[in-house]
This record gives C-alpha cells, sequence and structure tokens, in this order.
C-alpha cells in the first residue's frame, strides 16, 4: 500500500473490525487475551474471536484455538496471518473445524483508488447515516443492479458486504460502488480503506488498487455429537 508508512497489522485489524461492527449492527467487542471478541449473531457463530497477533504470539493464538475447540457454543475463530499455512496447522491441532474459504485482508491509500462511475442506464444512489455510507445501484427498472456498505472512522474507511447481482455482472458495477463509496469517504477525511475479501472479491480489489497485507485463516467449533 503506497502513500506512507503502513501502521502495524495490529492496529489495522483494530480499524477494521470496529468497522465491520458497525456495518453488521453489532456491540462493541471486548478485547482480552489478544483477540476482539464480539457476539456475531451470525449461524455457527455464536461468539467470533479475531486474533490481533498471530504471527507475533502463537502461544496466544493455540491457546484461543483451544477455547474455541473446547467451547460448547458454536464459536469462531478469525485469524489474519501472513503465515497462513503454519496458522492453519496450529488451529487444527489444537481440534478447530478449519473453514475452507479463502478470504484476504486488504489496504489501499483512498487518495490512489480509481474513480469508476456507473454508466447508464444504471442510477447511484448514496445514503448516509452517521459514520455508515450504503450505495445501491440500480437499473432502468429501478431493479438493484449492485450495492455496498462503507464506515468511516477517523482515517479509515472500512468496506463491507459489496456485491454485483448475477445479471450485472461483468459491467464495471463493482468499481463504480467503491467509487462512490471512496469519493465520499475521503470528503470526510478518510484516508485509508481496509476490507476483508473473498477469493473472487480479490480479483476486483487487486484490479482497482488494493493490496494484500495478510491472508485470514478461520475456524469454528466442531459440532457436537
Amino acid at each position: 500500500m503506497a502513500g506512507g508508512m503502513v501502521p502495524p497489522l495490529p492496529d489495522l485489524i483494530r480499524r477494521w473490525q470496529h468497522g465491520w461492527g458497525v456495518a453488521c449492527g453489532l456491540a462493541p467487542a471486548d478485547e482480552a487475551d489478544g483477540a476482539l471478541h464480539v457476539l456475531s449473531g451470525k449461524p455457527g457463530r455464536n461468539l467470533e474471536s479475531i486474533v490481533l497477533d498471530a504471527d507475533g504470539d502463537p502461544a496466544a493464538l493455540r491457546a484461543l484455538a483451544a477455547q474455541v475447540a473446547g467451547s460448547p457454543d458454536p464459536d469462531w475463530l478469525t485469524v489474519p496471518t501472513t503465515s497462513p499455512r503454519q496458522v492453519a496447522d496450529a488451529l487444527s491441532e489444537e481440534g478447530v473445524r478449519l473453514c475452507t474459504a479463502q478470504e484476504h485482508f486488504m489496504a489501499i491509500s483512498l487518495a490512489e483508488h480509481p474513480d469508476r462511475p456507473a454508466e447508464l442506464p444504471y442510477q447511484v444512489v448514496l445514503e448516509r447515516d452517521g459514520p455508515l455510507l450504503d450505495v445501491r445501484i440500480t437499473d432502468e427498472r429501478g431493479e438493484p443492479a449492485a450495492h455496498g456498505l462503507a464506515v468511516v472512522h477517523q482515517e479509515f474507511a472500512v468496506a463491507h458486504n459489496i456485491a454485483t447481482y448475477r445479471a450485472h455482472r461483468r459491467r464495471g458495477l463493482g468499481g463504480a460502488v467503491m467509487g462512490e463509496l471512496v469519493r465520499e469517504a475521503r470528503r470526510r477525511g478518510a484516508r485509508t480503506g481496509l476490507l476483508v475479501a473473498s477469493r473472487q472479491g480479490r480479483q476486483l480489489y487487486t484490479a482497482l488498487g488494493w493490496t494484500p497485507l495478510a491472508e485470514v485463516v478461520s475456524g469454528g467449533t466442531r459440532p457436537r455429537r
């Protein structure tokens, strides 16, 4: 990520989790034992723990993994790391059921983000609710075509839930959603963008200039028999 010195990964994880939590309507996370803990409300994720420094504190990572593996509830562990193979092995050895989906923690200097407006007949609507920005793109019939959220906090903007409906893909709408969110985030003083991308989403964000900072390894409590 160009545009200056990159803050340490744990600081960026804290910034991302704050924005993600606001976007999802979650209560603030509790920080303890090297992780951010939040009641996510997702199926299979009663308590989600986001590890702050898996690479620098492997002992804490294993302790957190053991807690998740031994929980009577369906808890979840999310681990940004630059050593995904080692982390996956550690989680597996402690009894965590690994998720096979690939995710990527990414960042960008917003000054370098391309502005790609949606072309006609698509229409863009931006709604603002405090720090939350909500972009919706509709087609000529007013039907939804793409959408996305971002949360602005201080100099950071966290993007979340960027999606294009299947019938409208390959028309640049994902880039248009991001461009609209970035434009408003910069107007509010944000300078750095953060997000967690799926394997498919990484292609879009890489094309827009986002830089992968870490892989995200995750897993949960094994189902009780």
